[in-house]
């Protein structure tokens, strides 16, 4: 036997042992934490019928289980790092199950705590952690900036939902990525707040329809279908797309065809030049190989007003943000 067969022989039976180890889901009158959706129909198709989803490929499947590890690890190290911390702390009520009831007093949002972070002098905030791609990490600066993203957002709403079933004002979010993990501080301010009630009121609409036995009406954004993995198995919503404009215009071909070209090259700059600028920070003059590094501080202004002030003056425009989703045609 060749070496090659050898290693797709290896490669087939870690396929099967992955695939065998995978758990079947399986019906569930309530919500995970994890689950928020934008359509409250999927919703109700993953508590009803989860096993009608094909099983994940093997390839996920390893990635699941790589991340999974990986979180195991941090918490691993954090439990050591909280010994000679200033103030110590230590990692308690690991996978602690929680849940929140709806105004009906039904179990409406159910899930896992990573654990607790319990800080000598008080306080005992909730902490998750998440190993996601590092794609999707670098983007992440301020915990706000899961809820810009289609795949971290229910990672957000995850962590709100854990807030407010511990009744702690606060929590962290463990983030892994190259060099040190990302750890960001969580409040329970009044936009917050507003998401997670949003939240569990999304998740009472979507147990009053598992127990009618109906479902909710189809969700009005093609891309969040083409995204989903009920379509085209269980749900067949028929989709309406806006017409289309025909822009006949050579230049801005032109720069969409570089644009793309440069794709990948840019999302690698901004990946490099977020670490080095991560690692540099507070490094007023020094060398690196042929590089001269020169930082300096700045002041930094920032209004802040009670939060029922900002309540009064917040102004919605409908209208007033505009986001782009430029992708190549099939076969073009």
């Amino acid at each position: 036997m060749t070496p090659a067969a050898i290693a797709d022989r290896i490669h087939a039976a870690w396929a099967t042992f992955l695939e065998r180890d995978a758990r079947q889901a399986a019906p569930h009158p309530y919500v995970y934490a994890s689950a928020w959706r934008p359509c409250e129909r999927r919703m109700v198709l993953d508590c009803t019928q989860p096993e009608a989803l094909p099983p994940y490929p093997p390839e996920l499947l390893a990635k699941f289980r790589r991340g999974d590890d990986r979180e195991r690890d941090l918490l691993a190290d954090l439990i050591r790092i909280g010994r000679d911390a200033d103030p110590p702390f230590k990692v308690s009520n690991q996978q602690e199950r929680f849940e929140l009831r709806d105004r009906k007093g039904r179990p409406a949002i159910v899930g896992k705590v990573d654990g607790r972070l319990t800080i000598e002098g008080g306080g005992r905030p909730p902490i998750e952690v998440k190993a996601w791609a590092p794609t999707l990490v670098e983007k992440i600066d301020t915990f706000a900036d899961l809820f810009d993203n289609h795949w971290t957002r229910g990672g957000g709403y995850q962590l709100l939902a854990y807030l407010y079933g511990a009744a702690e004002p606060y929590g962290f979010l463990l983030l892994d990525r190259s060099g040190l993990p990302r750890l960001l501080p969580v409040e329970l301010n009044d936009a917050n707040f507003d998401r997670l009630e949003g939240f569990l009121t999304t998740a009472e609409r979507v147990l009053d329809h598992v127990e009618a036995g109906t479902l909710p009406d189809y969700y009005d954004d093609p891309a969040e279908c083409r995204r989903c993995a009920w379509y085209g198995a269980v749900c067949n919503p028929p989709l309406v797309y806006q017409a289309a404009q025909i822009l006949t215009d050579p230049e801005l071909e032109a720069a969409l065809e570089r644009r793309e070209a440069l794709k990948a090259a840019g999302e690698e700059y901004n990946a490099i030049d977020r670490t080095v600028k991560d690692r540099l920070r507070g490094v007023e003059s020094g060398i690196a190989g042929a590089f001269q590094i020169a930082g300096r501080w700045g002041k930094a202004s920032r209004l802040e007003l009670p939060a029922d002030l900002k309540k009064q003056f917040t102004v919605t425009d409908p209208r007033g943000r505009f986001s782009l989703e430029i992708t190549r045609l099939e076969g073009r």
